[in-house]
């Protein structure tokens, strides 16, 4: 039998129909009601379910960073590959037979690695430098090769920006991952603990939340029950 919620998208209401479920449970008993392994009690579990939202806000805002910084390199890109067309055809027409021409690099693909795509553009820098040697080149929009160098460092930045926004998306769903765990073995925890302290005859055990959205209510947990830290005798007395 799963034990796990499979879709993230699933944990937000799965865990606040535990903590609903768990005050419930509370009322039940006296004194602190219902802790598992570690002192972790309902608090706890709010803590972090309430961590957990806050990463899931996390994301979606640095998602919309990265689908910006991502549009805005590709828009870089897209611009620079057409400027270096137009220098390409000014050299080819200047100078058909010479160096410049045959050295004119292939247009880098836009969906290169910075690696890839980086290499032909400083090339074609390069040979703009040494053309202005013979003469100045200044494509009919004005771009000159300063302009172009500059270009090619407001392009580089924009890889970094891509690539740091990725970095923190992985960073933040590597985090957020860690702590569904926790919440999902929690969770297990809390079922198994209302089933020994109730039973699995009572109101609490057929109103447990289901911790994936087509668990079978009526199966029982074929999982041995873990044994609350320290309690060797009734639950509902050490629960108590």
């Amino acid at each position: 039998m799963r034990q796990t919620i499979l879709d993230l998208s699933d944990a937000k209401g799965i865990f606040d129909r535990i903590l609903s479920h768990w005050t419930t449970a509370n009322l039940g008993l006296t004194g602190a009601g219902i802790v598992l392994k570690g002192d972790f009690d309902r608090n706890a579990f709010l803590n972090k379910a309430v961590e957990f939202d806050h990463l899931s806000e996390e994301i979606e805002q640095i998602t919309e960073t990265r689908d910006k910084a991502s549009a805005q390199l590709t828009l870089y890109k897209e611009n620079m590959r057409s400027t270096m067309q137009r220098f390409a055809y000014l050299v080819r027409g200047l100078y058909p037979d010479s160096d410049f021409s045959k050295g004119l690099p292939a247009l880098p693909d836009t969906r290169s690695n910075e690696a890839r795509y980086m290499a032909p553009v400083e090339r074609t820098l390069m040979i703009w430098r040494h053309a202005n040697r013979v003469r100045p080149l200044i494509l009919p929009d004005g771009t000159d090769v300063e302009a172009f160098a500059a270009g090619i460092q407001v392009l580089r930045q924009a890889f970094k920006a891509r690539d740091k926004a990725f970095a923190q998306e992985r960073q933040i769903r590597a985090e957020r991952r860690r702590l569904h765990q926790v919440l999902i073995d929690r969770a297990v925890q809390y079922r198994q603990v209302v089933l020994g302290v109730f039973g699995d005859d009572h109101a609490l055990a057929f109103s447990l939340p289901p911790l994936w959205p087509k668990q079978d209510r009526k199966k029982k947990p074929t999982r041995r029950l873990e044994v609350i830290e320290n309690i060797a005798e009734p639950a509902r007395a050490l629960l108590a």
